[in-house]
């Protein structure tokens, strides 16, 4: 058969176009696998089943594009097919400025601010990966993290808040590493704000010691201002700094007493005159003999010395002394050693006095006199803790 010029010109370009149409399909099943193997990144529940039939395959081009769109609609709308752009602050709920994504060439790097826009509200959350300062709640604070809490449609009532729900978490860790660094601060700018709330089962706070903590920060500390609390290196002394020429004043330690618990009206917890119905009615105490006294853990006319309590305030007095003199000491060990009265035969004394009790609440007395005795009257106006 003689084919004409015309009809071979005919077939070449069709035969050409076949192999166009052809190539491009191939390019195009490539593109529709790296799309495909893109989409299993993002989404991979979407991913093929065995059988073929939860997900359109690479030959089967209508219903896979079809998915494809589909999908690439939902992806678009949550901002995932294009990663080098931020979202633009439209004045959403959430929006973000420029943040560090993309890979390679594709990517940008600025400040990223989490901003809430209502009205008369701008900022109920700011991040800044470069420290750039922020303006709404403090211009002064030049901030990593920084939450505002602001009146106004979606305002909040806490800036940051930190939560741990395990044994030993932490809710909120921060360090400060320079000579006046801070690592939290918190702040309240209106009428009956707290600048912090600490709350825990263990305790509300606690203070760590640093790095180069010493027992009296008058002898080691520079620097600082007055209201920094200080916790010292050697028996877990408490010290607040008052300013003055001695700026750090201390608040507690293991040997102080605690705050002091004054009784309403006093009570008498030691009487040693016989015929009365106290516990120690009739136990004189004879010269160079110690008497004990328990205390702690005992309730008199309604008032109690609690087991635990550390000291008490209160007055002491010899009714009846006899003997050559000597002196009465009162003190937490056995033999005491602090003097509160001098003993004189015949003329009673009294003296008020604080003193300490020892691990069991007891309190202990002792008749220095080389003779004679007499009879100890306590009464105890309030307790240490």
């Amino acid at each position: 058969m003689k084919t004409s010029s015309s009809e071979l010109e005919l077939l070449q370009q069709k035969v050409a176009a076949l192999e166009a149409r052809d190539a491009a399909l191939e390019a195009r099943d490539e593109k529709l696998a790296v799309l495909e193997a893109r989409m299993a990144q993002l989404c991979p529940q979407l991913e093929p089943t065995a059988n073929g039939t939860d997900f359109a395959s690479v030959t089967d081009r209508r219903g896979m594009m079809k998915k494809m769109a589909g999908l690439a609609v939902g992806v678009a709308a949550a901002g995932l097919l294009k990663p080098s752009r931020a979202l633009a602050d439209d004045g959403n709920p959430l929006t973000f400025g420029s943040i560090t994504t993309g890979a390679s060439g594709n990517s940008q790097t600025s400040a990223a601010r989490f901003v809430y826009n209502g009205a008369a509200v701008d900022g109920a959350l700011f991040l800044f990966e470069d420290g750039t300062a922020y303006a709404p709640g403090d211009d002064a604070v030049n901030a990593v993290l920084a939450g505002l809490a602001a009146n106004g449609p979606g305002g909040a009532d806490v800036g940051v808040h930190g939560f741990s729900n395990t044994a030993s978490g932490i809710g909120v860790f921060a360090v400060g590493t320079g000579a006046n660094s801070i690592g939290v601060r918190g702040q309240a700018l209106l009428s009956g704000g707290t600048g912090g709330v600490f709350i825990g089962d263990r305790a509300a706070l606690a203070l760590s010691l640093g790095g180069g903590a010493v027992a009296d920060p008058n002898a080691g500390v520079t620097g600082g201002t007055v209201g920094d609390v200080y916790r010292g290196s050697s028996d877990g002394g408490l010290w607040y700094k008052a300013g003055g020429s001695v700026p750090y004043c201390r608040l507690a330690d293991s040997t102080t007493a605690g705050a002091l618990t004054a009784f309403a009206s006093s009570s008498r917890f030691v009487n040693t005159i016989t015929g009365n119905s106290n516990t120690y009615a009739g136990q004189h105490l004879n010269g160079g003999a110690t008497a004990t006294y328990q205390i702690g853990g005992v309730t008199v006319s309604g008032n109690t010395v609690p087991a635990n309590a550390r000291a008490i305030i209160g007055r002491i007095a010899d009714p009846n002394p006899a003997g050559p003199g000597g002196n009465i000491l009162v003190g937490a060990a056995n033999p005491p050693v602090g003097g509160v009265i001098a003993i004189v035969a015949g003329a009673p004394q009294n003296s008020s006095f604080i003193s300490a009790l020892d691990a069991t609440g007891n309190l202990y007395v002792k008749n220095t006199s080389a003779s004679g005795s007499t009879d100890i009257i306590i009464d105890i106006q309030g307790y240490y803790l």
